[in-house]
């Protein structure tokens, strides 16, 4: 299947060469980011073929010891690549910051953000850029553009991804790309409304990014996301595109749950309640109760049915609510 092109409509995409950036997230994950730039090169080559897309990656590297520097710097000799290194390990968060803030001062008129375990299927971009032009059409009465479109995220094994399910907010719908494609073979585009989602293959216009501000990068990892897809999606209509779909290389498919996992990540956790605090403080009152109460439904969880570390997992909890109560880090803009 080839891109839409919105053939006779060029108000909703200029004359010229659109260029999307992907903004790729790693931190010493060498094979499993060979692995997901091998897939965006052939994204590369779908959707240059139609001839007004031009597709760049940008590498965000958090000060990996593992030999993804070296790796990428030969990578970038190629036009299509570019590399930030940054000095310290900033967390998916601050990863995510500097890509999508770099990706819209050089010039990207769409960002497609993925971590580094992210396996984009061939023609993933092509039906993501199919969805954004659909739900542009769906819109246009109203007048309101795209604050993003999400993939579907599967595991492994082809199963949904537990950790990446998106918060539905509308029925499905089902498009009529016919009339928007220049293909021979043509097919549906299956579009269903969101709030929020993981920042593992979204696309957001420049525009968007320009007027809501870029991901906090304080928040170092966790909730980054939710809290930037519903700050987008409190302003502008946003789909998940069943259509376009990605495999997430996680190590299981369980998701978080500081009930149960292992031990040794229980600390990380500190961050997950601190910034979920930070989130809800943001969005009001209700939004504040809503915390309190899976707070305590949690704490009586890990009580209850934890088999370790019980001490531990309440500390960490602890920790990160009432850091949160002090937890406040600005929005910022790409100027």
């Amino acid at each position: 299947m080839s891109r839409k092109k919105l053939e006779g409509n060029k108000k909703k995409r200029e004359d010229r060469m659109q260029k999307v950036t992907a903004v790729v997230v790693t931190y010493n994950r060498i094979e499993l980011l060979k692995e997901c730039i091998n897939s965006l090169q052939m994204q590369q080559s779908l959707v240059e073929s139609a001839g007004d897309v031009q597709l760049d990656i940008l590498i965000v590297d958090n000060a990996s010891n593992d030999g993804t520097h070296e790796w990428i710097d030969g990578l970038t000799a190629e036009k299509e690549f570019h590399a930030l290194h940054l000095s310290e390990n900033t967390g998916g968060a601050g990863g995510f910051y500097s890509g999508m803030k770099w990706a819209v001062e050089h010039g990207a008129d769409y960002v497609w953000i993925m971590d580094d375990d992210t396996i984009p299927e061939e023609d993933a971009l092509v039906k993501l850029l199919d969805g954004m032009l659909e739900a542009t059409t769906l819109q246009s009465e109203s007048g309101k553009r795209i604050g993003f479109v999400s993939s579907s995220v599967l595991w492994t094994d082809g199963s949904e991804c537990v950790m990446n399910r998106q918060h539905y907010v509308g029925d499905e719908i089902l498009g009529n790309t016919e009339e928007l494609t220049g293909s021979v073979k043509s097919e549906n585009i299956t579009l269903q409304p969101v709030d929020s989602a993981t920042f593992v293959s979204l696309l957001f216009t420049r525009e968007v990014i320009l007027e809501c501000g870029l991901p906090i990068k304080g928040y170092f990892i966790w909730g980054d996301d939710k809290e930037y897809t519903l700050r987008v999606s409190a302003s502008y209509p946003c789909y998940h595109v069943k259509n376009s779909r990605v495999i997430h290389k996680m190590t299981n498919n369980a998701g978080s749950n500081i009930v149960i996992d292992d031990i040794k990540r229980v600390p990380r956790y500190f961050y997950a309640f601190r910034n979920d605090f930070c989130t809800a403080k943001r969005r009001g009152v209700k939004e504040v109760c809503i915390y309190f109460a899976a707070f305590t439904l949690n704490l009586m969880r890990v009580i209850f049915k934890s088999k370790d570390g019980k001490g531990l997992r309440i500390k960490t909890m602890w920790q990160g609510m009432r850091a949160g109560k002090r937890f406040a880090p600005e929005i910022e803009y790409v100027k």
